[in-house]
């Protein structure tokens, strides 16, 4: 369930109460008498004469001025009682009605007024009152609206003035428009500053018709948060566009094709227009984003300003490197803040994240500074950043050529990084041994219609993400329900087998596919969570087994031996690598994301490579020989050893794991505690004490023996905990051991 914002909590009353007014109107003028009661609050608030505004923009006299005056009376209460300026709420309140699928459909995620009020923040002390501002794709204006009252604060006439000469917008929708130039009234009661503020505005797709606003003149200032949506169709999301209902996995009934592929031409035509003007969409996917903000580093002027709020894509995806590479040569001044959405900004995933993005076009006399990369996080009515980390770019490029931003909140983290980012190997050269080749096997909508409910001659079981855990397959077992409502039950450690949702037969595999399925390979789960108990999941995948889209598979064909996919798996699995992969991961392991990650410098044949592959080997056999407290155990140690050997190889010490297991905060939260502390730290003494074996301290084996001793199981994920009376049974049994 998408998660109501908190701007929509605060004007609840206030929306409750425009509801009920528009309610008393005929319902084909309700979305104007809307319009004109909003307009009527701004001339409330902004003290301007509402007939000479209504004469001024040629606004229909459908409600007398009087009548939609004294009903806003109490809106304009209202407002004054909700925590946020008057004007932003007014943006809010006059963005258009569209339903959520739309505005999905359109990548529209509207300006949050704590975003807006921060992103302002940012900008003012690089503006004065010549200061020209534009924002191309506005919507009801909240950006400009934060910056204008960040400038001129109080200052009426100081307003006036930069209302009519600094503001330019343009939008595709003239209602938003409409609700752009409302929501500046309420900072003004000069109506010839709004007419001539409005004078410079123009209904449009900046994307391709810029040349009509402004011709070839630069601005001081670009804000934006524009659209942020690929220029691509999917049948889920041309159903859900529709306002119809489905969720992934499920069948495509009553599907309009003939409707889905004009509309898929047209999305097409469209994408290729803006590939053949805007350099950064010209490979990959063209998304929206991108081209804004090529489009706002085009109209700003040197030594001029961009703010705007972007996917964090941007500094993690493959398909937004020519961006990158375009900000990073052109801009002198790079500020990010990275949040997520548990602070209820938009409309989407909570774990969704995204940016605040202030950058300064370079001037002749300018220095080139580093990075600057900010976790922040919202609060009841603002944004809180943390202490800033500064990525010298010169570095950054060193560890990462393409440029790619790791996710570190600290300057130690970063540190960190670039230590073993300089010790580990990397596997993304073709030439490499480690080169992979990656296969999704099966797709789960598009081979849909060959899925086998029961396994029957001549089919195989096809593997889904829930059944890939570390080092096992069959972590999970099917039960009942299909797509997203299927149910799932957790094998125990040492209980994993085979029991899919759906089989398929091998006749239907494409050559290539048959000839992977029956090898054994590497498989990962590639949906996950930066925050997640752990990222990065990885098991082997044996003969007469295909894996559904979500476990992509990998084997490396420059050394086709069996070891060296075991050895991945080990790496793969292990708390250094995962750590290295929550810094650019958010949701997906995708193959660019996953082969950033570099690998620690071990080959098969060396000896800490053949330890590894043991390991992996003999985790594989146990993770199906029964379950018991000792087996867990055994497992557990192995695992630590492992994670030892990794570590070694990357260069750490005692402190560099330390702060990497810092980053799993999820980990142990549901087994006992020792000496009457809030949490088990379990895996983390185990894995501690194993990696300093030679010169560990007492107090780490002491705590290892404890945790035993109470039942306590190391590198046992949340969801295959058993039950209380079985940690009790294993612990009563290893004191009688």
């Amino acid at each position: 369930m998408r998660p109501k914002t908190r701007e929509l909590q605060i004007l609840s009353p206030v929306q409750t109460r425009i509801e009920n007014l528009v309610g008393r109107v005929q319902e084909r003028q309700q979305q104007e008498f809307r319009l004109q009661l909003l307009e009527a609050a701004a001339s409330r608030i902004g003290g301007f004469d509402l007939d000479q505004y209504r004469r001024t923009f040629a606004i229909k006299d459908c409600f007398e001025a009087t009548e939609v005056l004294l009903s806003s009376e109490a809106i304009v209460g209202d407002l004054r009682k909700v925590g946020m300026h008057p004007a932003l709420a007014i943006s809010a309140l006059a963005r258009e009605g569209l339903p959520l699928n739309e505005r999905k459909s359109a990548g529209q995620f509207y300006t949050d007024f704590r975003l807006a009020t921060y992103l302002a923040e940012r900008l003012k002390d690089n503006l004065d009152k010549d200061s020209r501002i534009l924002d191309p794709a506005c919507g009801t204006g909240i950006l400009l609206a934060a910056i204008s009252i960040a400038v001129c604060g109080a200052d009426r006439k100081k307003t006036a003035e930069w209302l009519s000469r600094n503001i330019v917008a343009a939008d595709l929708s003239a209602i938003a428009l409409r609700g752009a130039r409302m929501t500046l009234s309420c900072l003004t009661d000069d109506v010839e500053a709004i007419k001539g503020m409005f004078s410079n505005w123009v209904q449009q797709d900046s994307l391709l018709d810029d040349q009509r606003a402004w011709g070839h003149e630069s601005f001081d200032a670009v804000v934006a948060n524009p659209p942020w949506e690929k220029v691509k169709l999917t049948r889920h999301e041309f159903i859900q566009s529709g306002g119809g209902t489905r969720h992934y996995g499920a069948d495509y009934d009553h599907f309009d094709d003939t409707a889905y592929r004009k509309t898929l031409l047209i999305k097409r035509d469209y994408g290729n227009e803006l590939a053949a003007r805007y350099d950064a969409l010209r490979h990959g996917e063209p998304d929206l984003y991108v081209a804004f903000a090529e489009l706002a580093c085009s109209l700003v002027k040197p030594g001029g300003h961009i703010g705007i709020i972007l996917p964090a894509g941007l500094i993690r995806s493959k398909g937004t490197a020519a961006l990158r590479e375009r900000l990073w040569t052109e801009c002198d001044f790079i500020e990010f803040d990275l949040l997520d959405n548990r602070s209820k900004f938009f409309e989407i995933d909570t774990r969704f994240k995204f940016l605040v993005s202030h950058l300064r076009k370079k001037h002749p006399e300018s220095r080139v500074e580093p990075i600057s990369l900010a976790y922040a996080s919202g609060v009841k009515d603002t944004v809180r950043p943390q202490r800033p980390v500064r990525i010298g770019r010169e570095s950054l490029k060193a560890l990462r050529p393409d440029l790619t931003v790791p996710e570190v909140r600290t300057e130690s983290e970063w540190l960190l990084f670039k230590k073993v980012c300089s010790k580990g190997v990397d596997w993304s050269a073709p030439d490499s041994s480690w080169f992979p080749k990656f296969m999704r096997e099966a797709d789960m909508t598009r081979d849909r219609r060959h899925f086998r409910d029961e396994p029957s001659k001549g089919c195989v079981p096809l593997v889904e993400g829930r059944m890939v855990h570390h080092h096992r397959l069959g972590a999970k077992s099917y039960i009942a329900g299909r797509g997203r409502r299927a149910e799932w039950t957790a094998n125990g450690i040492g209980d994993s087998h085979v029991q899919p949702q759906f089989w398929i037969p091998v006749q239907v595999l494409p050559d290539r596919v048959r000839e992977r399925s029956n090898r054994v390979r590497a498989g990962f789960c590639d949906i996950t969570g930066q925050t997640n108990e752990r990222s990065c999941m990885a098991a082997m995948i044996p003969p007469g087994h295909v894996c559904g889209n979500k476990v992509p598979t990998l084997v490396f064909p420059n050394d086709d031996s069996e070891d060296r996919a075991w050895l991945w798996l080990a790496i793969a699995n292990s708390f250094p690598f995962d750590w290295l992969l929550r810094r650019v991961i958010t949701t997906t392991v995708n193959y660019f994301l996953l082969m950033s990650v570099p690998l620690p410098p071990i080959e098969p044949e060396s000896l800490p490579g053949r330890r590894l592959i043991e390991i992996a080997k003999k985790l594989d056999q146990l993770d199906s020989s029964g379950s018991s407290f000792l087996r867990k155990w055994e497992i557990a140690e192995l695992r630590a050893k492992a994670d030892s050997i990794v570590a070694n190889a990357y260069g750490l010490d005692q402190d560099d794991l330390r702060l990497m297991l810092e980053d799993f905060p999820l980990l142990d939260r549901k087994q006992p505690p020792i000496n009457n502390e809030q949490r088990s730290s379990v895996t983390t003494d185990l894995l501690l004490h194993t990696f300093c074996v030679k010169d560990s301290t007492s107090e780490l084996a002491d705590r290892v023996d404890i945790a035993r001793r109470i039942g306590a199981t190391p590198y046992l994920a949340a969801d295959y905990v058993m039950t209380l009376s079985d940690r009790l049974q294993g612990g009563m049994l290893h004191e009688h051991i």
